[in-house]
């Protein structure tokens, strides 16, 4: 059974939590640094040097409105023995892919269930975060106890402070990729940092305001979700958020604007958020942890799609393989992780790759 390193942390103060964090995960931000040094020079032409000053531009930012972010961030610079930048550019990486326009791909799919459509009246937010297949293999799980009442359980990429998790107090937090016509590439929060802050609250309305204020120039989409019953899709441009809300307790998403559909930069087949939509909604009432386990696994393609690379448009399912023939992996995605947040059980389920091959692996706070 293959499964993700997980990175325990405890510690009150920020610095000390990312000193922690970089001393375990150093060799996996190496990985991930080296892989990233190779996809920015051939996806941006674009040198290491580039890439850290663009990354040291966020700084000034961070200090104003993240400081006990920033602080895990250069603790993981110490604990990890790596220049600061150089873990910047890790985190920026979702911003930086976007400066010339190249970063809309088709990377996941996203959604949330309310009590009114689960089995047993739970609350669930899911995902299956695709994206190049050599990410998998740097890719950790983070385990932090802040020592001061709040845990979080959630993914990222080695180096990152998080992309997708929930805490304690049963609030959650995942992404997709988005392009909108608002987007500049100015300097704006990183969604890494954006995310993180939002899993210290303790309710929905507190995260919630977190990710609507922060200051963006690239857009994201963020779905938040709560034990409360709660859950709101943000479509966070910086010409502003465009909020879908639950159906039927049913939301999903993937990397449309939906609720902003006429800003929408991204014209693919708009099909994996309806696919999923519609798994759930014919089990809607009997969603647990099997059923939803059962959509995240959904293969379906339109009729007539090729599965060779590059004709196969990498294979836009649910759960999405790497396609067949001569490919090169810093233009192909595949499923590299799937999440289930249990949000009133309190417990993350997280699988490593596939989740039709794969196995959740539970992870309780």
């Amino acid at each position: 059974m293959e499964e993700f390193s997980c990175i325990k942390i405890r510690s009150a103060d920020p610095f000390e939590r990312g000193a922690q964090y970089g001393a375990q995960a150093r060799d996996l931000i190496r990985l991930g640094i080296q892989g990233y040094q190779r996809h920015f020079s051939k996806t941006l032409s674009a040198s290491w040097e580039d890439i850290l000053r663009r990354s040291h531009l966020y700084l000034g930012l961070l200090e104003r409105d993240f400081p006990a972010e920033l602080a895990e961030a250069r603790g993981i610079a110490a604990g990890s023995g790596i220049d600061l930048d150089a873990i910047m550019a890790l985190n920026c990486r979702y911003e930086i892919l976007k400066l010339k326009n190249l970063h809309q791909e088709k990377e996941c799919t996203s959604g949330a269930v309310l009590p009114e459509a689960a089995r047993g009246g739970g609350t669930y937010l899911i995902k299956n975060w695709d994206y190049r297949p050599w990410v998998e293999d740097h890719v950790v799980i983070v385990d932090i106890d802040d020592l001061n009442g709040t845990r979080i359980v959630g993914l990222t990429e080695a180096g990152q402070l998080i992309r997708d998790g929930m805490n304690n107090h049963g609030v959650s937090v995942c992404g997709n990729n988005l392009t909108s016509v608002f987007d500049t590439g100015e300097v704006g929060a990183p969604v890494t940092f954006v995310r993180r802050k939002a899993l210290n609250c303790r309710d929905f309305a507190q995260a919630y305001n977190v990710v609507k204020s922060s200051p963006r120039g690239v857009s994201c989409n963020i779905l938040v979700a709560s034990a409360e019953g709660k859950a709101v899709d943000l479509e966070a441009t910086p010409g502003g958020v465009f909020e879908l809300t639950p159906e039927n307790g049913i939301v999903t998403h993937a990397n449309h604007m939906v609720a902003g559909a006429e800003y929408c930069t991204n014209h693919g087949s708009k099909f994996r958020d309806a696919v999923l939509r519609r798994r759930l909604m014919e089990r809607r009432g009997d969603l647990d942890l099997e059923t939803l386990r059962s959509c995240l696994t959904d293969h379906e393609m339109k009729p007539g799609w090729p599965t060779e690379y590059p004709e196969s448009d990498c294979l836009e399912a649910v759960c999405s393989h790497v396609p067949h023939g001569d490919i090169d992996l810093d233009k192909v995605w595949k499923t590299i992780a799937s999440s289930i947040y249990d949000l009133n059980g309190r417990t993350a389920y997280l699988c490593k790759g596939c989740p039709c091959r794969g196995q959740f692996i539970p992870y309780p706070l």
